[in-house]
Order: structure tokens, then sequence, then C-alpha cells
């Protein structure tokens, strides 16, 4: 008999309760409570399962992909802005909903926010902004539109859902990773005035590229979780965790070095060389995370990896497409990553690696 079997979980549990329950309880407990927050404080909890800081990258990639075709400072790039934004909102929430088992081992302060806000209505969070960006694609680009976003929005429920659950593969799950960038990108790409050429599919093939490494050492910090809740990632593959942060800093090389081979074959404009100069940033940071043996320590090199990650792809805008779309777009990018941090708008924060706290 179990323990939870033997002692029946309370209906609404206290942090404390929370934090002293086994993995297994802790998912138990979340599908089995409903939420007991009130809406104002499920609107913010929503928001920080939603991770405002990680959809920094898609609105850049979106403004890559809209000054790669020709668009100008607009409503539309605006409302293309804002549908970039609640895209990787709605990804995060969906992977908050369904990775009760690897969140309650790694992050069992993001699990207690489910539990806070609801597992059933985590879930119809997600699928109402999934509608919303349905309904706003029409004012945005046209009716033509519509079976672009509606692959994007397979692809991200499919990355957390069965029967795909795309994420459980070390190779496919970081292809559906780089979703977050290139879905984004193609928004904005074909949303602009001009049809696609060949210096967009070199940007996009960067994205792909680069945006899979990132996914390498996004895996790292939630090694042993992962492996003990038998998910195959990017890092639960190798035998150790070490040798998968030797694989991930192989591939951080590639994907900060890919716009190279784009620039060489003439099409990528040679500026774009400068922003390799933050592949030794990266290389730093791939040492630390390999050395980074605790899991809090690994959360915290992986958050000052998201800035590090931003700052390159705001390089890779700017020096692509000079002008005020570029610029726009990474004050907007800058706005919104330091903002959620000054507000704490975020779910894998240290206290989330050991804890249930409070948002």
């Amino acid at each position: 008999m179990t323990a939870s079997a033997e002692r029946p979980l309370p209906r609404v549990l206290g942090p404390e309760e929370f934090a002293a329950l086994g993995p297994a309880q802790r998912e138990e407990a979340v599908r089995g409570t409903p939420g007991s927050a009130g809406w104002p404080e499920t609107a913010r909890i929503a928001f920080m399962l939603g991770r405002p800081r990680t959809c920094v990258p898609g609105n850049l990639a979106f403004a890559l992909g809209w000054a790669a075709a020709g668009g100008t400072v607009s409503p539309a790039f605006f409302l293309g802005m804002i549908m970039a934004f609640i895209y990787g909102l709605m990804a995060n929430l969906y992977n908050a909903y369904t990775d009760l088992a690897e969140d309650s081992r790694n992050l069992p302060g993001r699990v207690w926010l489910v539990l806070r806000v609801g597992h059933r209505r985590t879930l119809w969070t997600g699928h109402a902004i999934s509608g919303l960006l349905i309904v706003l694609t029409v004012p945005y680009g046209g009716v033509s539109l519509l079976p672009l976003m509606l692959l994007l929005l397979v692809g991200a429920h499919q990355y957390s859902f069965r029967p795909l659950r795309l994420k459980n593969g070390p190779v496919v799950g970081l292809l559906a990773f780089s979703l977050a960038v290139f879905g984004p990108f193609l928004l904005g790409a074909a949303g602009g005035p001009q049809a696609p050429e060949g210096t967009t599919w070199a940007l996009f093939g960067f994205l792909v590229v680069w945006f899979a490494a990132k996914g390498m050492v996004k895996n790292l910090p939630d090694f042993d979780g992962d492996r003990e809740a038998g998910l195959r990632t990017s890092a639960t593959v190798f035998a150790t965790r070490p040798a998968a942060a030797r694989a991930a800093t192989v591939m951080t090389l590639i994907g900060y070095l890919s716009p190279a081979v784009f620039v060489a074959a003439g099409l990528l404009p040679s500026r774009v060389l400068w922003a390799l100069l933050w592949t030794v940033a990266a290389l730093v940071q791939c040492r630390a995370m390999a050395r980074a043996l605790q899991t809090a320590r690994a959360n915290a090199v992986l958050k000052v990896d998201m800035l590090l990650s931003t700052a390159f792809l705001a390089s890779v805008l700017v020096l692509h497409s000079p002008g005020w779309v570029s610029v726009t777009g990474v004050a907007l990018g800058a706005a919104l990553l330091f903002g959620s941090d000054l507000l704490a708008l975020d779910s894998r924060r240290r206290s989330d690696v050991t804890t249930a706290t409070s948002p």
C-alpha cells in the first residue's frame, strides 16, 4: 500500500504540506486537486507558468522574419509581435500541464504553481490562447495564413502532448524545441510584403540549428529528474551529465558559428559575422553549465544563458536588418526580459527547484 493510499491527501494543500510530499504524490495532488487561487492570482500565476522571459527569442525571431520580408514598423508588425509573444506563453503553459512527472522532481515549486491555478485551468488557459491566435491571424495576415498558424499550433501542442510528445526524443525533440523561434520567424516572413527568398531560408536554417543547440543546454539542469521520470532527451541519452554537457558544448559551437556558413554562401551579409563574437561567451557558459553539478546552480547558469542567447539573436537581427524594425524589436524584447525579471514572473527560480513557494 502506498503512502498516499494510507494517508489521503487533503483537498487543499499548504506549501509546507506540498513540499513534504514525494514526486509521485505531488503529481497525484495536482491532478486531483482543483485550483484554489482566485482569478487575479490565477492570472498572475498563469503568466508565470507562461515564462515571459523565455518568449523574447521568439519575438526577436519574428522581427527578423518580418524585416527579411521587407516589413516596416506598422500596426501589423506590433500585432505580429503580440502573437509571437503569446505563442510562447501558450507553449510553456502546455509544458507545465503535461510535465508533472519530471517537474515534480526537477521544479516542485513550478508544480505547486500549477496546483494553485488548477491542472484543468492550466490546460484551458493554453487552449484559450490557441483560439486567440487563430482569431488574430486574420487581421494580421488574412485567411491565407490560417494554415500556417494551425501547423504552428499543432507543432507546439504535440511537442508536449501525446500521441507524438515530440519532446520525448533526443533529436526530434530538439527540432520541435526550435519551433519556439522558427515558428514566429515564419509568421513574420509570411506576413511581410516580399516573398521568401534565399536569405529568408538561410536565416531559417540558422535559427533551427542554433536553437536546437540551446535546447541541448536547456536539458542539462533537468538531467536527473528527466531520467528518473523516464524521459528521453538530448541529455538523458548520454550515460552521464558531464558527457551530455560536452555534446551540448560542441553543438553550441556549431550553432553560434553557423551564420558564417551562410555568409560564405553569399546568403547573408558579411557584417553578420560580428555577432559571432558572442561565441566566446557561449563557450564560457557551457563550461559553467558543465561544472554546475547541483540543479539550483545549473538553473542559475541557464538564466544567464537566456540573456546571452537574447543578446546574440538581437545582434543578428540588428546586423542583418539595421533599421526601425530591428530597433523596435530589440527595445520591446529588452523591456519584456528585464520587466519579467523585475516582477519575478518566472517559474524556474532558485526557490522552485526544492520548495513550493508563493508567486
